[in-house]
């Protein structure tokens, strides 16, 4: 052999075991889908193929996200708290650096970064952190660091498109860009963004087949099921309470026979289309093995916030929309608070509110002889901590300046000490914190500190005792509010927060209406509820 050819061939053979050497990652986003909602975390929803991740990897039992769509996205994909990122509000640009509504160019996303580093980089499903400079478009996925991007058509409202049901085609992706990985030598990372379980409901009959009749108990019954699931397979403790039953939630022992039937049907949709999504993630599974590539990938997965407390009879359009059954392509409904107050079990309200219910997500990891099967940890992570993570996983080296522009340093910390086994709970020296429409929060410790828009009175709830957030123990711990307090407002400094009552009057009327959509009218008699 010649020498260069001999010197070709040690390099790529260097190279090719550089690369197996570094995992393959693959991130999973579901879209409003609640803490229990998975049979591993107390669902009777049939989800085998993530139940499976979960059993052979490691599950938490506190992981957050930003309780909402675009923000969680942007510090998902970033690293950055969400106004970091220039995304505090919503996709909506309201005028302010940090509340411009897509990722700012100093904050790297993870293909940017990973890219950079030999990764092959593919996105599938959901981006939602784009926008518009001067009339032109910027911030899509090509433009953030992606080799490769499939998002869904444009065509029609909802899941059935002209090309088939919306899952199953981000999961068709998903499968291709791993099987064109097969000859590389090259790691690869997949964002796998499912639009399901999020509304409108729609859903394959094959899917919706599965779950007929199964939610005739009602809402109360079903959220104590799963609370003694989540009991028994170890996700909350016995120390765990039940948090308190809002007050407009309806009272299932006082619908009539075809109010029931009606609301059963939404929920057996809603069932339908999370089992559509684990399927597809099977889909995903099965490619990885038949690649080759199982053994080296790292999968985590989660939730971009809780379940939805909106209701589309009041809100985008209305009953005026539904032209077919619950299910349909025609329809056009949501679970509201009534279901979603099962699937945010154990947990106190719902997306878009900084309760537990908005913010804690299933989270799941799984790296085959890396991470120890079937624990179940209290975690205590943020969706900010993904990137380090992978970062440090992947040996990349994330650059203080991309492209000439200075970027913004990670504030998160890796959870690999936890993935690993070597620790219980993430070891981090500084508060988690969260800001969205008003709402404010710190966590440190077992303390939480929150308060709901627009009021600016604290509310102090000590986790440790009270995860359904029902004391308010305020009143008790001056100290610890000031403390918390005192913190919470040098984090909002240092990221570009700004006190909402300012911007308010810049909040799209939509936007406005969506917040105003999630409180529900309980009428004097239990009539009519809307055009169902």
């Amino acid at each position: 052999m010649k020498k260069s050819a001999f010197i070709i061939s040690a390099l790529s053979a260097t190279l090719g075991t550089m690369a197996q050497s570094r995992p393959n990652i693959i991130l999973i986003v579901a879209d409003d889908m609640g803490y229990s909602d998975l049979g591993s975390y107390g669902s009777e929803i049939s989800t085998p193929n993530l139940d499976r991740l979960a059993n052979e990897g490691v599950r938490f039992q506190e992981f957050y996200n930003n309780s909402i769509s675009a923000p969680t996205r942007a510090s998902l994909i970033t690293g950055q708290y969400q106004h970091k990122a220039g995304v505090g509000y919503f996709s909506n640009n309201l005028g302010l650096p940090s509340y411009q509504g897509y990722i700012n160019k100093e904050s790297l996303t993870l293909a940017e970064v990973l890219q950079n580093e030999g990764y092959n980089t593919f996105h599938a499903g959901k981006w939602h952190l784009s926008g518009r400079e001067n009339g032109t478009l910027v911030s899509e996925p090509l433009d953030r660091g992606f080799n490769q991007s499939y998002q869904l058509p444009s065509n029609g409202f909802g899941y059935f498109k002209n090309e088939g049901y919306a899952t199953n085609l981000i999961g068709d992706n998903a499968v291709n860009f791993i099987a064109s990985t097969e000859s590389s030598n090259k790691p690869f990372f997949l964002y796998l963004a499912f639009t399901a379980p999020h509304w409108p409901l729609h859903a394959l009959e094959e899917d919706i087949a599965k779950y007929r009749g199964k939610y005739d108990i009602g809402w109360d019954s079903l959220r104590i099921r799963r609370f003694e699931r989540q009991k028994a397979l170890g996700i909350v403790d016995n120390s765990y309470q039940l948090s308190k039953k809002d007050n407009d939630i309806y009272e299932w022992d006082r619908l009539s026979y075809d109010q029931r039937h009606l609301w059963s049907k939404k929920m057996e949709v809603y069932a339908a289309m999370v089992d559509r999504l684990d399927h597809n993630v099977g889909r995903v599974l099965e490619q990885l093995e038949k690649s080759g590539k199982a053994d080296n990938t790292l999968i985590v997965f989660l939730s971009d916030n809780g379940a939805p407390a909106e209701d589309l009879i009041k809100w985008h359009g209305g009953a005026s929309r539904n032209s077919g059954p619950v299910g349909t392509s025609g329809s056009n409904e949501s679970q509201s608070k009534n279901w979603s107050y099962a699937s945010n079990t154990p947990f106190r309200a719902f997306k878009d509110y900084l309760y537990e219910g908005g913010i804690n997500t299933p989270f799941i990891a799984w790296y085959p002889n890396k991470i120890g099967k079937g624990r179940i940890v209290k975690g205590t992570g943020h969706i900010i901590d993904l990137a380090p993570t992978f970062y440090q996983i992947a040996k990349a080296n994330y650059p203080k300046k991309y492209k000439s522009t200075k970027t913004n340093a990670l504030p998160g910390v890796s959870l690999l000490p936890v993935l690993y086994g070597q620790t219980d709970t993430v070891q981090r020296s500084a508060p988690l914190c969260w800001e969205r429409a008003g709402n404010r929060a710190i966590r440190f410790g077992k303390w939480k500190l929150t308060s709901h828009y627009p009021s600016h009175a604290w509310e102090l709830y000590d986790l440790s005792t009270d995860h359904g957030e029902s004391q308010n123990v305020a009143s008790k711990h001056h100290e610890v509010v000031s403390q918390l307090s005192t913190l919470y407002f040098k984090w909002a400094e240092e990221n570009g927060v700004v006190e909402f009552s300012e911007i308010e009057d810049r909040e799209p009327k939509m936007m406005k209406d969506f917040r105003k959509s999630k409180t529900q009218d309980i009428p004097a008699s239990f009539g009519t509820f809307g055009r169902r």
